[in-house]
């Protein structure tokens, strides 16, 4: 009995981890470049550094997000970064809470274009 109570307990706390990490925000923030390297990885460098819990894996790099326009949602991503940077708008963005584009960097969740 002992040991179903210990994997129910081990399961709910491995329910649990996704959402332990925070995730970064850029709220109203410029964007300052975008960059997308051959293989399709890329990010967007914003003209602060994220606040609300950025991930503590792209801590190196406080102030960007990362996509992969190898997919429909990057590409998307791309589009928008882009549309800000040109007509001097800014965003609002959310990373994931993870680095698994560049392993050093916060992963793009969702934003938008928001002045």
């Amino acid at each position: 009995m002992k040991i179903k109570y210990y994997l129910i307990g081990v399961s709910l706390f491995m329910l649990q981890l996704p959402y332990a990490q925070g995730s970064g925000l850029a709220a109203n923030f410029e964007v300052d470049s975008v960059r997308v390297d051959r293989n399709g990885r890329g990010f967007v460098a914003f003209t602060s550094p994220l606040i609300d819990s950025p991930a503590t894996c792209g801590s190196d790099y406080p102030n960007l997000l990362a996509f992969n326009t190898n997919t429909a949602g990057g590409r998307s991503i791309l589009a928008v970064a882009l549309t800000a940077k040109a007509s001097d708008k800014k965003m609002r963005v959310r990373g994931t809470g993870y680095c698994q584009t560049y392993g050093v960097i916060e992963d793009w969740n969702w934003g938008r274009i928001v002045d």
